[in-house]
Formats: structure tokens, C-alpha cells, sequence
């Protein structure tokens, strides 16, 4: 399963993004407060200085003029009579501080009398929008200002910094994207990216090619071995079974003869399966590329037509089923192996009963009435020469069946699910990618 990572150049969009958000933030709270202060304090703790002082002057001389300037304006009922005070100031009471509605201008009242709370009231009105717009022009507009610098320098610093690291990005989509596999592939070339790296990111870039050069080296080891290996151990085999055969022939061996030279017979074709399945696994990159489609349903009978001989040696019954058609663009030989070790497995691990396998629509199924796994053994079923103390006894196997079901599994992106009892049987699922039903023409 491929492992989904964030690029380094969405990590640092979204660094830029967060840091946008919490200046953001900052810059709006710095202006609600400077606003606040403008409007609830500054404003306020002035007209109630204001109101204060008038009466200190007004018990000195009762007939001291209301404050009359160009922001502010002050009226002063005539005991309890208010008919001589604009309308809108007539229902508020001592103490009240807030905007009241002039008509074309909403200034700011506050409502005084003097400590004893008997006698006239007084009226102050503030022009408070002259104020307000004073806070924009010297507190909210400079805030903005620097918010819109805050955002072109760090859109800059992003712009610097995605174009520090865009050779690494390309580097590693570059990377990721590079396949092995085919012996015309050219090499890896990186001569692109180190034209537009940087130094830091150049010395990264001798590194790979240094690297490159050892990995082009072990492959072409590693070509050269599964070539020879190809033929110096199928040479063997097919030179046996040749000899095989002329024994064989002779229909007048005694009946353990006979049974012996089977077995002898299926273990070199366990053998020549084997030695298949290793070399495919060795050059599994081209082979997936080969870009065939494959009809499950039709390799089933073929199959079970091959290993009826064991099951029957066994006392078990070696059944199929189909629910459904299936396409895949896996290659026939890979299912085959799929199938072949599933089957396998599943008959060498069963005492009684039957071996089924079904086709779905989706994927296939081998199901058996066997030993079954415990939870402990179903864990490590899939490791390499792993059996159980139970496989061990019926000295059958070699613990590579399941392990290689898994890998190949994993290479052609099939999934692979398990349900096992101990005592009552196992059944293992794949799961493979569905192609449409190709149009032969």
C-alpha cells in the first residue's frame, strides 16, 4: 500500500497560510481594542472629568456657563422641569453614558448631577464621530496599512522559500515517479534539476547519481543472475522429468514403483513451479508492465484439473464455484501462481473434507475444511517459512506458499483477506483490480 505523504511545498503553502491567519487575527484584534479604548474609555473617562469639573465651578458660581465648543455641547435642566432640553434627552436618567440619536448626528450623552442627587441634571454632548474618525486616520488606517506590508512580505518570504526548495520537490517527484525494471530504461538523469539546484541541493544531487550508478549496477546483477539462474535450473529439472517419463513407460512396475515415481513426479513439479515463481518475483517491475487481461473464470478447470491427483491421494474433494465473472489486468501467470499456492496450501493442510474454490466479480476465494490457524498462527501466516507446530507434524510444505501469495498480491495492488478456525477450516480472499471485458477485434 502506498503511504500518501504531504509535499514540501504544501507543508510551507500551508506555514504561510497559518501565519497569514494568526497576523490576521492579531492586526483585527489590535484594532477592535484600539477602538474600544477610543470609544469606551478615552471618550467616557473625558466627559465624566468634564462633567466634574463643571460642578466644581457651578457650586463656586451657579450662574457658570454649560461648556459650549466645538465638541461638545452642554444643556442643564431647570430643577425637575426638562421641557426646555432637546426631546431625545429628556428620558435618560443620572449616570447614563451611550450614543443618542440627534437627526444627522449621533453623538455621545452622558448624564450628571450633583453627589447629593437632587437639583438640576446635566446634560453633556459629545461629538464623538470627529473622534472616531480620528482613531481611524492615526490607529485602525496604520494597523491596515501594516497588515497589507505583513501580507506582501511574507507572500515574498513564501515566494523566496517555495523557490529555494522547488529543485527538491522536483527531486523527489522525480524519485517517486522513476521505474525499474525495463532493460532499455535509460539511466537515471538528473541533469535537469542540477541546472536550476541550488548548492545544497546540488551535493544532494551527486549523492543520487552516485547511488544511481550502485543501484544500475546490482540490477544488472541481479539481471545476469536471473538469466543464468533460468537456465541452469531448469536444464536439471526438464532432464529429470525427462527421465521420468522413460520409467514411466514401463506399465508393468510394481504398484509402489508406481506411486513412487508420482510422487517423484510432483515434487519436480513443485520444484519447476518454484524456481518459476522465484524468477517471475525477480523481474516482477517488467511483468506488470506487460499490460494483458486475464478472464479468471477460464484458468479454474485447468487448475483443478492438475492437482485432482493430490487432493484425491489425500481422501479430499477438490471443488470450484463461480458467482460472477472477472476481468483483471493482472497476467494469467500471476494468478496462476496465486491460485496454484492457495490450493496447494489449502489441500496439504486439510484431512477431510473438501477444497473450494470460488470466482466472484470481484476477486476469488479458497476455502478448505483443514486444520485451520489459530489467531497466533493467522498473524504470522504470511511470513516467510513460517508453520505452525501442526504443519510441522503433517511434514508438508516449505512455509513460502502464503508468503509469496502476499507479495504478489501487494505488487499487482490485490487485497487479501483471511477468515480461519482452528479445526473447521480456512478461507483466504484476494481481492484484484477489474478491467473491463476487453473487445477483441
Amino acid at each position: 500500500m502506498k503511504i500518501q505523504r504531504t509535499r514540501l511545498s504544501t507543508k510551507l503553502g500551508r506555514v504561510f497560510a497559518l501565519q497569514v491567519a494568526l497576523v490576521s487575527l492579531a492586526v483585527a484584534a489590535g484594532i477592535f481594542i484600539t477602538n474600544t479604548i477610543v470609544d469606551d474609555f478615552l471618550i467616557n473617562e473625558a466627559l465624566e472629568d468634564e462633567a466634574s469639573h463643571y460642578w466644581a465651578l457651578y457650586q463656586v458660581n451657579p450662574l457658570q456657563a454649560l461648556p459650549n465648543t466645538n465638541n461638545m455641547v452642554g444643556y442643564m435642566s431647570d430643577g425637575e422641569d426638562f421641557s426646555k432640553l432637546p426631546e431625545a434627552l429628556r428620558p435618560h436618567e443620572p449616570g447614563f453614558l451611550g450614543r443618542v440619536d440627534l437627526g444627522a448626528t449621533s453623538p455621545t450623552l452622558f448624564v450628571s448631577q450633583r453627589a447629593s442627587g437632587v437639583g438640576p441634571r446635566l446634560y453633556l454632548l459629545f461629538a464623538s464621530e470627529d473622534v472616531s474618525q480620528l482613531a481611524f486616520l492615526f490607529g485602525i488606517l496604520p494597523l491596515s496599512i501594516a497588515l497589507l506590508l505583513i501580507y506582501g512580505f511574507s507572500f515574498l518570504t513564501y515566494r523566496l522559500s517555495h523557490q529555494a526548495i522547488s529543485p527538491l520537490v522536483q527531486l523527489a517527484d522525480y524519485l517517486e515517479e522513476f521505474r525499474f525494471g525495463d532493460f532499455n530504461q535509460p539511466a537515471v538523469d538528473l541533469g535537469d534539476l542540477r541546472r536550476i539546484a541550488n548548492p545544497e541541493v546540488d551535493v544532494m544531487i551527486d549523492a543520487i547519481d552516485s547511488f544511481s550508478e550502485r543501484l544500475d549496477t546490482f540490477i544488472e546483477r541481479e539481471r545476469i543472475f536471473t538469466r543464468d539462474a533460468s537456465h541452469e535450473l531448469r536444464t536439471p529439472i526438464a532432464v529429470f522429468k525427462g527421465s521420468l517419463d522413460l520409467l514411466q513407460l514401463n506399465e508393468e512396475r510394481p504398484g509402489m514403483d508406481v506411486k513412487a515415481l508420482d510422487r517423484m513426479r510432483r515434487t519436480v513439479e513443485d520444484m519447476e513451479g518454484l524456481i518459476g515463481t522465484m524468477l517471475l518475483l525477480a523481474r516482477g517491475e517488467e511483468v506488470a508492465r506487460r499490460g494483458e487481461f486475464t478472464f479468471i473464470n477460464d484458468l479454474v478447470p485447468n487448475l483443478t484439473e492438475q492437482l485432482e491427483p493430490l487432493a484425491n491421494e489425500r481422501g479430499i474433494s477438490l471443488l470450484s464455484e463461480s458467482t460472477g465473472d472477472l476481468w483483471t489486468n493482472v497476467p494469467k501467470q500471476i494468478v496462476q501462481i496465486l491460485m496454484m499456492n492457495l490450493l496447494r496450501n489449502a489441500i496439504n493442510y486439510t484431512n477431510e473434507g473438501a477444497v473450494t474454490i470460488t470466482v466472484s466479480a470481484t476477486g476469488f476465494s479458497v476455502t478448505d475444511t483443514g486444520i485451520g490457524m489459530s489467531p497466533d498462527e493467522l498473524h504470522q501466516a504470511f511470513e516467510p517459512f513460517y508453520r505452525g507446530d501442526r504443519a510441522r507434524v503433517s511434514n508438508v510444505g516449505h512455509g513460502l506458499g502464503l508468503s509469496i501469495v502476499r507479495r504478489m498480491a501487494d505488487q499487482f495492488d490485490g487485497v487479501i483477506e483471511v477468515e480461519s478456525e482452528e479445526n473447521l477450516g480456512t478461507k483466504i480472499s484476494i481481492s484484484l483490480p477489474i478491467s473491463g471485458n476487453p473487445i477483441i477485434i
